[in-house]
């Protein structure tokens, strides 16, 4: 953790330098009068949303580990999503949460390669997913969005792009069992001319135990489709809730008139653009966007202010949450049983 307070420190940083822009755009005395009229019934559903987000993730989490590996606890399951969480929002392009993700389940007693191939079904099923939830709202309002900001739709193009090529190499990874091994053995060889690796032997026999682990356990979930199945339809109600909430910001000003599927719409290009961007929880691109996008919606006097309460609702609140859950003990389940249980 202590080598990543710098990290937490750069995104607090920008959070105030974002916060500091948006609020010198707007008249500070009418902002604040827009912050009284807030009502809190869409306040509260905008947080029920966020807490979906992460409940859902947590569901899935647990019903996957205990697939493969019986014993683990819907705790253990919300700790290593919030882990993520923090992860993903402090490092770029979000790639911190994963390993740090491994590394705790680890600690929770789950072997390597069943970790692994956990959270790479996750990652899957969810790119699939937000893929596909943009290409429809794309196909949808692109004509909409493209007559009023045409360069901002390119954008959203090109990270829809970008998370399409994501999915089709991760999906191809699942059936390159010996190519994996190769990659694997070429990064030993490459460690070792360094001469930070001692014993490469050793090391090749653990990745081939671990990737033998990883594809066991994948053949495992292609085969139990329901389980996928029902992974999936979760993953559609994770990102809805998740997009819903820029719509309960907007009702929250007592804004009426645009259709809840455009906003929604709006929710999954700005996600489009900041996940291909390399600056730590994509802070300023998000912010930026959303500017963007919601300047169609909202009255200028008060979109400031609403990016302000989106970005604490969506990023913020998770990021500290998930900051105190990554310092709390783990708890290992000892003696673990399920259908994947092999010596790794």
């Amino acid at each position: 953790m202590k080598k990543y307070k710098w990290n937490v420190l750069f995104v607090f940083i920008l959070g105030l330098i974002m916060a500091w822009i948006l609020l010198g755009k707007g008249n500070p005395k009418m902002m604040l009068e827009s912050v009284k009229t807030l009502a809190p019934k869409w306040l509260l559903i905008g947080l029920i949303c966020i807490g979906l987000y992460v409940g859902v993730e947590t569901i899935i989490q647990y019903m996957l580990t205990n697939k493969m590996q019986r014993g683990h606890s819907l705790w253990n399951a919300f700790k290593v999503v919030m882990t993520g969480q923090f992860f993903n929002a402090i490092t770029p392009f979000a790639s911190g949460g994963q390993p740090m993700q491994a590394f705790i389940m680890a600690k929770q007693g789950v072997p390597v390669g069943t970790s692994i191939s956990i959270l790479m079904t996750k990652f899957i099923i969810y790119q699939l997913i937000l893929t596909l939830y943009s290409m429809i709202a794309l196909l949808i309002q692109m004509p909409f969005f493209f007559s009023k900001i045409s360069g901002v739709v390119y954008l959203s193009l090109i990270g829809f792009l970008i998370n399409f090529g994501i999915v089709m190499i991760l999906v191809a990874s699942v059936f390159m069992k010996q190519q994996l091994k190769r990659i694997g053995f070429w990064g030993v060889n490459i460690l070792q001319r360094m001469r930070i690796i001692k014993h490469p032997t050793g090391i090749k026999r653990k990745i081939i135990a671990q990737i033998d682990l990883f594809n066991k356990n994948i053949g495992l979930l292609k085969k139990n489709t329901s389980l996928l199945l029902q992974v999936s339809m979760l993953t559609i109600m994770q990102l809805t809730a998740y997009f819903l909430i820029p719509y309960a910001v907007y009702k929250a000003f007592g804004l009426a008139g645009t259709k809840m599927f455009v906003i929604i719409s709006a929710a999954a290009f700005i996600v489009m653009i900041s996940s291909f961007v390399p600056i730590p929880g994509g802070s300023g691109v998000a912010e930026g966007s959303f500017f963007l996008f919601f300047q169609l919606f909202f009255p200028t006097t008060i979109l400031p202010t609403a990016i302000l309460c989106w970005r604490l609702i969506t990023f913020y609140i998770p990021l500290c949450i998930g900051g105190v859950m990554t310092m709390l003990p783990d708890h290992k389940v000892r003696n673990l049983t399920g259908e994947s249980k092999i010596g790794a």
